[in-house]
């Protein structure tokens, strides 16, 4: 290990490095704290830190596995906390040990003069991170309740110009707006026109710019965000009610739209609830595309857990999970792909990591650990009776072999709700429903998918009996 490199963690700290040591024992402390001692010793006891040959702050992880994991559950926190503490704002970014082998070796144990006031601000506001390599179009996996969004962030990347500007991704955390960004931004930069994206936190941008002020020099941070062909702002909902931070935002959309560059935004609410004090900036959101990413049913959420694992075996080649175990968390993480990757991470870091086989007892402790709640079991039997009571049918109504309007409208429905809320096979599914074949219920399933899109009531029909089967 290179002498000149700035480390923390067992091998000690090199003389003259108090400043960056100190700051980084008070963050490791206090993200022990956060996330709790199991998750910090599986995930970020390894981290070092480093300073690089032109004073930016590196953070190494063992591989690009812990990298990856490091930068979607910790990196917004980490660099918070880097930014609360270090008294100079050094840039921060998160690192695998091969991509530090590649690079320059770090400068010498030497801390670097403050910025002056109107000196060279660029420094001070360069925090930005590349778009998790991960996070691309062949990994974000598509179903009933991403189609749209995702359709549309593709023609965002193909569009030239885009039809949709700007584009507003909004939908509960976990839902896959991080992943969309970052996937554009990626397709953005590799694509033939090899066009320049620039991914954001919202709290980045934030810090960017009162670094900027701080520094009496805004013209480097206005020069990094706008000279962009595809500005990519996640979190937006940060900056809503902060009147100098809003005014440049609104400035800096303003001014890409109007030179025909893309700005790509996403927040957990849509443009119209957003608490904007600026009415012009409220206006101009509201003037672009919005599109909703809802919560993965039940086999998106098996598509991404499958994904997920393909990823981690990257990594850890002997990583077996078994078809019952995937089939069972699927069903049971229910709040989001990302509680749903949480689970998948500690699994591993209880077996992969100490070769043991990935059991039932594993998966049930790391539930308890990550206090995942489990849902109430459902059961067709569950469903139709729910069903039929809405709708003002028997359950034997449902069952039957009648065709009138008033009963084909509520089997579909129940149908659909089964395969969709349990973990029963198709044909299994059909012999609850009066002995029918497996081929009934994808017509059943396909024609309320048909409804959903073409704007029947169905869709609030079906959220509403979902709340009560669930209870």
């Amino acid at each position: 290990m290179s002498k000149q490199e700035i480390i923390t963690g067992a091998t000690g700290i090199p003389a003259g490095n108090s400043n960056i040591s100190e700051i980084w024992r008070e963050v490791r402390s206090r993200l022990r704290r956060e996330y709790g001692a199991a998750l910090f010793s599986a995930e970020m006891a390894r981290l070092r830190v480093r300073m690089t040959a032109d004073g930016k702050i590196e953070v190494v992880a063992p591989n690009a596995f812990s990298r990856a994991w490091v930068e979607d559950h910790a990196g917004a926190r980490l660099q918070a906390l880097w930014s609360a503490l270090d008294v100079r704002k050094r840039p921060l970014s998160v690192i695998s040990e091969d991509e530090a082998a590649m690079r320059a070796p770090a400068a010498p144990a030497v801390e670097a003069e403050p910025a002056r006031p109107g000196g060279d601000a660029a420094a001070e506001v360069r925090t930005v991170r590349r778009p998790a390599e991960r996070f691309t179009f062949d990994t974000f996996m598509v179903g009933p309740s991403n189609e749209v969004a995702c359709a549309a962030a593709r023609s965002v990347v193909n569009g030239s110009p885009s039809p949709f500007n700007p584009a507003f991704f909004y939908g509960d955390y976990g839902s896959g707006k991080t992943h969309l960004l970052n996937a554009i931004a990626h397709s953005v930069e590799l694509g033939p026109s090899r066009r320049k994206a620039l991914y954001l936190t919202a709290e980045e941008f934030l810090q960017g710019f009162v670094s900027a002020m701080r520094a009496k020099d805004t013209f480097a941070f206005k020069d990094m965000v706008r000279k962009v062909d595809v500005l990519l702002i996640d979190d937006v909902h940060f900056i809503a009610g902060k009147p100098k931070t809003e005014d440049e935002f609104l400035h800096t959309v303003a001014s890409l739209v109007a030179d025909g560059r893309q700005v790509v935004l996403a927040s957990h609410c849509p443009p119209s609830e957003l608490p904007v004090i600026d009415q012009r900036l409220a206006s101009l959101l509201r003037g672009g595309f919005a599109c909703e990413l809802s919560r993965p049913d039940l086999d998106l959420r098996r598509k991404i857990l499958d994904c997920k694992i393909a990823q981690a075996r990257g990594h850890y080649p002997a990583l077996t999970v078994a078809e019952g175990i995937r089939d069972f968390l699927a069903a049971r993480v229910t709040s989001g792909a990302r509680d749903l990757e949480g689970v998948l991470n500690n699994i591993i870091a209880r077996t992969a990591l100490l070769d043991r086989p990935v059991t039932m007892e594993v998966v049930e402790a790391a539930l308890r650990e990550l206090s995942i709640p489990g849902e109430r079991r459902i059961t067709v039997d569950d469903i139709q009776k729910i069903v039929a009571a809405r709708y003002g049918v028997k359950v034997a109504d449902i069952q039957s072999k009648r065709r009138t309007k008033t009963v084909v409208r509520p089997r579909h429905v129940a149908m659909y709700l089964a395969k969709t809320l349990t973990t029963r096979s198709l044909p299994d599914i059909g012999r609850r429903f009066g002995g029918r074949d497996h081929s009934t219920v994808i017509h059943a399933v396909n024609k309320v998918i048909a409804m959903i899109d073409a704007g029947d009531p169905v869709k609030d029909e079906i959220e509403a009996l979902t709340r009560d089967i669930r209870g």
